[in-house]
């Protein structure tokens, strides 16, 4: 079932928050929004599941998961199937960008699953007053809390991404100097592999395994520095068995030879 709000606008306007629409979409559809919203919109996945498409990037939409968009920002969502639910929230406010940016809300941001009782029980609130105007301002107020509320999900989603992170992290200093399996390093973060990869990108902007062969380089450098080990040796002491495969991806990331390096040091 489908129900939304557009209050009508008058002197809330001048206030830093104020509401300019609020919804449940059941089931959620296809939009395509190519020039983005004119307002800012919060929203959260209350059953099924879908996909946003933004920049060349995908945020999956999962129950618990909450997004912020900001507006301006082209995008798309769609359903994975007919039992995709959503709730959302749009607003505007004087000087609103600034606020917005001053709180971490920059650019689009999605959560991991959470629990979202406290961000239902705010939106309910909000809905409640939405289309009365005499209550424009309480309105507002109660946006302000559901603001909050959401940046408090997606920061202690980013929280709990950088724990997954740092733990792989962790595991791959320990274990760089043997074979490792993407599988492997996915266990010590507790995630599944898709959703680990999707995660420790997201955080470092690299891949695990990206992360792990600089990791090998830098041991490697340190040694070609620092002893007078051969070349096969480093490599093998960093968890590369073969010297031709460990000298290529040692001269893809530095542009020298391992022997080179070493001469130049």
């Amino acid at each position: 079932m489908n129900r939304s709000v557009y209050p009508i606008l008058g002197a809330e306007v001048s206030l830093p928050f104020y509401l300019t629409g609020i919804g449940t979409t059941d089931p959620e559809y296809h939009i395509v929004r190519t020039e983005g919203l004119i307002s800012h919109q919060i929203m959260f996945t209350t059953g099924g599941s879908g996909m946003l498409i933004s920049q060349g990037r995908e945020f999956p939409q999962t129950k618990g998961v909450c997004t912020f968009m900001p507006p301006a920002v082209p995008h798309e969502y769609y359903p994975d199937n007919r039992d995709w639910q959503t709730s959302w929230v749009v607003f505007r406010g004087s000087a609103l960008a600034d606020i917005m940016r001053a709180m971490g809300f920059e650019g689009i941001r999605s959560s991991a699953p959470v629990n979202t009782d406290d961000l239902e029980h705010l939106f309910s609130a909000v809905f409640a007053v939405a289309g009365e105007y005499s209550k424009a301002e309480k309105c507002s107020q109660l946006l302000y809390s559901y603001i909050l509320e959401a940046r408090r999900l997606l920061d202690g989603s980013a929280n709990a991404a950088n724990d997954h992170v740092s733990r792989a992290a962790g595991f791959i200093e320990r274990e760089f100097r043997r074979d490792l399996s993407l599988s492997e390093i996915a266990d010590s973060a507790g995630l599944s592999e898709q959703h680990f990869c999707r995660v420790f990108r997201k955080v470092t902007g690299m891949t695990p395994i990206e992360f792990l062969t600089r990791k090998r380089i830098s041991e490697a450098k340190t040694l070609l520095s620092d002893t007078d080990m051969s070349v096969s040796d480093i490599g093998r002491a960093v968890g590369y068995t073969d010297r031709s495969y460990f000298t290529s991806v040692f001269r893809k990331y530095e542009g020298f030879s391992p022997s080179d390096y070493k001469k130049l040091k």
